[in-house]
């Protein structure tokens, strides 16, 4: 579950807090996300620092990513650029093993061993569209590289890949996201699908768009798609985000 908004100071000034509760038992990771947000005629910038707790291991990381959306009549550019600058985080791991004694007159055991790993970290510069084929429909197109800077850059090697969603506008304060979802060539994906409640105090006069662009536009939510975890490099990532 993910929880943010944006208080206005002023008409082009905001500040925006998220908030990130994400998995359940080994794979829990709790995230808190603030900055300011810059509004234009046409589109937003925001600044955040992005901290995101990572259970299994007792990781942390700290993101500072910026980013910039465009609205045109009937889709949005994004950019976004994540770069971690917490230190390389370790955890332990533990390794079983199964050892068969009936050969030699013994009985069976299970062997563990410990081991310490380090949990990457990955910076992520991506672009893409959201695309409107209707006003309660959106299609997200575009594509991304990431780990080619930060603390962990040797050690992951770089990505490229794709990022791609469609979501649909039941009502108006409901939003159904199909699917959400970016891989890359390293074989790190994420693909994720959910609800999305908007909440807007105020109307505006501005062309609206699915998400809400006054009340909350995605391309500015908690960047848990670069939260990685030790998992991060077998193939789970969000990313994140």
């Amino acid at each position: 579950m993910e929880v943010f908004g944006l208080y206005p100071f002023a008409k082009t000034f905001g500040l925006q807090g998220g908030l990130l509760n994400q998995g359940g038992r080994g794979g829990y990771r709790l995230g808190v996300s603030a900055g300011p947000v810059f509004d234009y005629d046409s589109g937003k910038v925001g600044f955040f620092t992005d901290y995101i707790h990572q259970k299994q291991g007792d990781l942390n990381f700290v993101y500072l990513r910026g980013q910039w959306v465009h609205y045109f009549q009937n889709f949005d550019i994004i950019f976004s650029y994540s770069h971690p600058v917490n230190s390389v985080q370790h955890a332990t791991v533990v390794d079983k093993r199964f050892v068969d004694g009936t050969d030699c007159g013994r009985a069976d055991v299970t062997q563990t061993r410990t081991r310490r790993v380090s949990a990457p970290a990955m910076n992520e510069l991506k672009t893409y569209a959201r695309i409107y084929p209707t006003q309660q429909t959106e299609m997200t197109l575009g594509f991304l590289v990431n780990s080619f800077a930060g603390p962990d850059r040797n050690k992951t090697g770089t990505g490229f890949g794709g990022v791609f969603g469609a979501s649909v506008q039941l009502f108006d304060w409901l939003v159904f996201r199909a699917v959400q979802g970016q891989m890359d060539t390293r074989e790190r994906y994420r693909i994720t699908s959910g609800l999305e409640f908007i909440w807007t105090p105020d109307k505006t006069d501005k062309p609206e768009r699915l998400h809400g662009e006054e009340g909350k536009d995605t391309s500015f939510a908690l960047a848990s798609a670069t939260g990685s975890s030790i998992s991060t490099t077998a193939g789970t990532l969000t990313g994140g985000g």
